[in-house]
């Protein structure tokens, strides 16, 4: 078949699952940050610094690998930056939504270490959490979350904007906004050079958890989980603040102009919510706390006709039921440490299931150990629709062995056909 065949039959493939359908097969949709660079004898610097290297990775990858989609990911979370920027410069929302190396180069940020710049040449973007908002600013946070976030925030987030108004500051800005604009033209180039090797790509929104937004990027985790016990209703008051900027985040970062929607062939948007304080909160907390304002988020973006897409990372076990309060097949649930069958067992259905072996199995194991692992898995979890997720912890990992990668994808083909 040529190129537009198979990205016809890939494509339909991905969408029968997300339609609640089964397909041919099960589909193996791939995450990487540093697995093309590796495998491409490339170093982390390499691939993160240089949009040429990174594109010639990836298409090494998306050739030599049957994947039905593949997303590659240099960046790390910057929910901080699109929400400073949703009111003053709602344009600039979908490409803040990460930080890039460049962008840390630029911006001098506290959050993130970068290989060759703090970290050594070939290691992987390390996000450390700080505290930024005081626990006597509650109040002002909560009165405007974009003013504090752009105002108070920033300045303490980014070095090189600490003195808002500034010449030093004024040209961050601007060199910040032309290396936006850079990545966004190479990411939409890979996107088009993915799209000439058969492989789709659904169009992606993005949004976050209000009480994650409090914990990432504000309080600080072990900060925040101390507040629900000695500042809640301050933390109430910001989550339900917070709330209507994510679903505005998920509308904006989601409205595909039809030529795009055209040109990739379909009308599936995701909607990508990366879920972190889950595994910290006990069931009271978590439904008190958590589980409120993320469902409003949920709900506002589904009746918005996307699809959230939503990595539960950590062990979500004790949360699972909670899940039933959204419409069924609504949501794509990636588990980390979840086992799939429990899953299965408390959910059935309700939720479209992505799941697939862990990086200790694809970095430690061998392709048979991957095949054993895959048709149990497949045999027990296949039925009514499953997309495969190598590297289900965060995507394939920059160490896994090519061979155990391979594994998946012929183990898909033998045993998760319906």
């Amino acid at each position: 078949m040529d190129a537009a065949a198979v990205y016809r039959e890939k494509l339909d493939r991905l969408e029968a699952v997300i339609n609640g359908k089964e397909p041919d097969r099960v589909p193996v949709t791939a995450m990487m940050s540093l697995f093309h660079a590796h495998y491409s004898g490339y170093k982390a610097t390499e691939t993160i610094f240089d949009f040429a290297k990174n594109k010639e990775a990836a298409l090494k990858v998306a050739r030599d690998f049957d994947f039905d989609s593949l997303l590659v990911l240099t960046g790390l979370e910057a929910t901080f930056m699109s929400m400073a920027f949703m009111h003053s410069g709602p344009d600039l929302v979908p490409t803040a939504r990460f930080m890039e190396g460049r962008y840390h180069d630029i911006l001098k940020d506290v959050y993130t270490k970068w290989p060759g710049r703090e970290l050594a040449e070939d290691s992987h973007p390390q996000f450390i959490g700080k505290e930024i908002l005081k626990v006597e600013e509650y109040g002002q946070f909560t009165e405007d979350p974009s003013t504090f976030m752009n105002r108070v925030a920033l300045p303490r987030i980014c070095g090189a904007l600490s003195d808002p108004g500034s010449p030093e500051s004024i040209a961050a800005l601007a060199r910040y906004g032309s290396a936006l604009a850079a990545s966004g033209a190479a990411m939409g180039d890979l996107v088009s050079e993915f799209a000439g090797c058969g492989i789709p790509t659904f169009p992606m929104a993005f949004s976050y958890s209000p009480l994650d937004v409090l914990g990432d990027f504000l309080r600080n985790i072990n900060n925040l989980v101390l507040d629900c016990y000695r500042h809640p209703d301050e933390v109430k008051k910001a989550a339900e603040a917070i709330t209507p900027l994510l679903i505005e985040s998920a509308r904006i970062t989601g409205a595909v102009p039809p030529e795009m929607q055209k040109a990739l062939g379909t009308n599936v948007v995701e909607c990508f919510f990366p879920l972190h304080l889950n595994e910290y909160l006990n069931p009271k907390l978590y439904e008190e706390f958590y589980w409120p304002y993320l469902r409003k988020v949920f709900e506002a973006v589904i009746d918005m006709g996307q699809t959230p897409y939503v990595f539960f990372e950590g062990r979500h076990d004790a949360h699972l039921e909670t899940l039933l309060d959204l419409p069924k097949g609504k949501i794509i649930a990636v588990f980390d440490k979840t086992d799939p069958r429990k899953v299965r067992d408390v959910l059935g259905d309700h939720v479209i299931l992505s799941s697939g072996p862990p990086n200790s199995l694809l970095i430690g194991g061998t392709p048979q150990k991957v095949d054993d692992y895959m048709k149990s898995m497949l045999d027990d979890c296949k039925e009514g629709g499953l997309l495969i997720f190598p590297g289900v912890d965060g995507g394939i990992s920059g160490e896994a062995k090519p061979e155990n990668v391979r594994a998946v994808i012929d183990a898909v083909k033998k045993y998760g056909t319906y």
